[in-house]
């Protein structure tokens, strides 16, 4: 068997988890964007309770009911921290998916350019061997 038909069955054992590299870089940017999408909804939670607790002072709101919006506003700001987090995680592991595919892609590449350069190889020296039968063909109707 040749060896460019040998590496073939390395070639897309390789492509088969460049694959996998991909879906699951992809469900990493899915997780990513959900995850940001979290954050920005808690945000602007924070920002309508932070215009609620202005109202409430602007129309004399007692002090029990500010303490309760401020109490409140500060598990949303814990609530916002932890997501922040969440989201700087959702990050790095996108990162690594990311390294982890181009990694694999990388490798995948260069596999399929050293089959490509074993068949050529192979080509030639099959050209080569007709070549030289027929030199020899040639050689034997001559004498």
């Amino acid at each position: 068997m040749r060896r460019s038909k040998r590496l073939q069955v390395v070639l897309e054992l390789a492509k088969r988890k460049e694959d996998e590299a991909l879906k699951a870089m992809q469900a990493s940017q899915q997780n990513l964007r959900m995850q940001h999408d979290k954050l920005q909804e808690l945000i602007r939670y924070q920002q309508e309770y932070q215009q609620a607790l202005r109202d409430a002072f602007s129309t004399g709101a007692t002090a029990a009911n500010c303490a309760t919006y401020q109490h409140f506003l500060s598990q949303v700001g814990g609530a916002i921290e932890q997501q922040q987090q969440v989201v700087s995680l959702a990050e790095e592991q996108l990162n690594k998916a990311k390294e982890h595919w181009q990694t694999l892609y990388e490798k995948q590449k260069g596999m399929g350019g050293l089959i490509d350069r074993f068949r050529d190889e192979e080509d030639l020296e099959i050209e080569k061997k007709e070549q030289k039968m027929i030199d020899e063909l040639s050689q034997r109707k001559r004498t």
